[in-house]
């Protein structure tokens, strides 16, 4: 069912908190509705934003204290020591709060005053042929973006952009997804906008056949390759990066509409120029996984796609291989502008993927968790050219030689509320841990009775 392109009522007792343990973003949301709904908005249409930026630099130092420690721990883990060392982090914290804030201020006083007229002179784009190539197929355009700069800017510049499709100068429709507190925001845009969709986020099924629909009308969906959640399909996060090639979760409504109805994949990053009310959009080249040349890509890739083209991969490898091709051109920008990237705050939280053990007394428990959990992170995971079968094989085997321990007397091994954490990891990395962990708590006479253990750990280990 496609969203009645209309103004909609949301539940004054919604909740509105995007981050439940920063801010309550409740207030300013219905203050941005105000001034939006009132017309207020149209005293700032060449207002100075200087005002304002220091608004936001007054604001940091209140939030702080409270968003400091989350983005620090984050920004540690993820960048090598030589750049933490070198890097205030505290001025990195201080900087994504004004960023947000000034966001908000953006959204609420400036964005209301685009229209066809007045673009150019809020932004400038890179690559725009790109959308209108892919306008010209009719299948829609899936615009994946991630949470920097003035993310809603590309949205804004392709509802106030017109294209000739068949001879036919015509608006373009724009689809965005959004969860039910941000829709708030969206309804006075939606109300001055008649191209305008917004695809409230629900279960895959609603979603899916919502999103279908507005592909079918030729529309152009944003979907959010960094909202992700833990339960979702990893692949590196910058592929072949020493120092980026963890694993991290992707959406995969973006492979599921390109191979099903063939939907050109633009990804798409906006960054600030001279304020956040000026942005540069850079539409990149269209993405399609089974035109990619092999011959220009690595071994691994390559050996992959050779497969793609002979339809020997099955799903979980096309889709990651499509997400980490998207991962490869955007997920740099997160790195180069760390103080413009909204969801460092909850990348901990989404990535998350531990081996818990509560109330644990037995060693076949304690390996069964484990061997069942690498199993899923394997199946729910990508990486090219990976020895899926061959590890899958290893913990087939290992969860054979842990049989006898069930029924062992001597097999005993407490523990409670301990877990192993591998999130934004690499395989390698994951397996190393884990079997380091794993062999480190065997006793005298685990070791002694279940020799084969170790040597098939240590065997996991040996494949990368």
């Amino acid at each position: 069912m496609v969203v009645e392109n209309k103004l909609r009522s949301l539940d004054k007792k919604t909740s509105m908190k995007i981050h439940k343990n920063f801010i309550d973003y409740n207030p300013l949301f219905r203050f941005a509705h105000y001034v939006q709904i009132s017309g207020m908005y149209r005293h700032f249409s060449h207002f100075p934003f200087l005002p304002f930026r220091l608004l936001s630099i007054l604001v940091g130092p209140f939030v702080y204290k409270k968003g400091f420690p989350t983005v620090e721990k984050t920004w540690k883990h993820i960048y090598p020591k030589h750049i933490i060392h070198k890097s205030n982090l505290k001025r990195w914290s201080l900087e994504l709060i004004s960023y947000v804030f000034e966001l908000f201020l953006d959204v609420t006083f400036y964005m209301p005053n685009h229209n066809f007229d007045s673009m150019d002179r809020y932004v400038k784009m890179e690559g725009y042929s790109e959308i209108k190539k892919a306008l010209q197929e009719e299948k829609g355009v899936l615009i994946p973006f991630i949470h920097i700069g003035e993310m809603y800017h590309p949205g804004s510049t392709l509802l106030h952009t017109k294209i000739k499709i068949r001879d036919k100068i015509q608006k373009i429709d724009v689809a965005i997804i959004a969860s039910k507190e941000n829709e708030f925001l969206f309804q006075p845009w939606m109300k001055r906008c008649d191209n305008l969709y917004i695809i409230v986020t629900s279960d895959f099924k609603t979603l899916s056949n919502e999103i279908e629909e507005h592909l079918k009308h030729n529309r152009t969906v944003f979907i959010m390759q960094d909202y992700f959640k833990k339960h979702q399909l990893r692949v590196p996060f910058i592929y072949r990066s020493e120092n980026y090639n963890f694993l991290i979760p992707c959406p995969q409504l973006l492979t599921y509409f390109h191979n099903k109805l063939g939907t050109p994949v633009v990804p798409c990053v906006s960054l600030p120029e001279k304020n956040m009310t000026r942005s540069r959009i850079k539409f990149f080249p269209k993405i399609d996984i089974k035109s990619i040349d092999p011959e220009k890509e690595s071994t691994e890739i390559k050996e992959d796609l050779l497969k793609l083209r002979q339809n020997k991969l099955n799903n979980r490898q096309e889709n990651g291989l499509l997400s980490l091709k998207i991962n490869q051109l955007l997920y740099p920008y997160a790195l180069k502008y760390p103080y413009y990237w909204q969801m460092i705050y909850t990348l901990f939280k989404r990535s998350k993927f531990r081996i818990e053990f509560n109330n644990i007394s037995s060693y076949f428990e304690f390996y069964s968790i484990i061997l069942s959990r690498l199993k899923q992170f394997i199946e729910k995971s990508y990486e090219p050219a990976r020895k899926d079968e061959k590890i899958l094989d290893i913990l087939n085997r290992l969860n054979e030689e842990i049989k006898p321990m069930s029924d062992d007397p001597k097999a005993t091994i407490h523990l409670h509320k301990k877990y192993i954490e591998i999130r934004l990891l690499s395989t390698q990395a994951a397996i190393n841990k884990v079997t380091s962990i794993a062999l480190s708590k065997q006793n005298h006479f685990i070791k002694q009775t279940y020799p084969e253990i170790q040597q098939l750990f240590l065997e996991l280990v040996e494949l990368f």
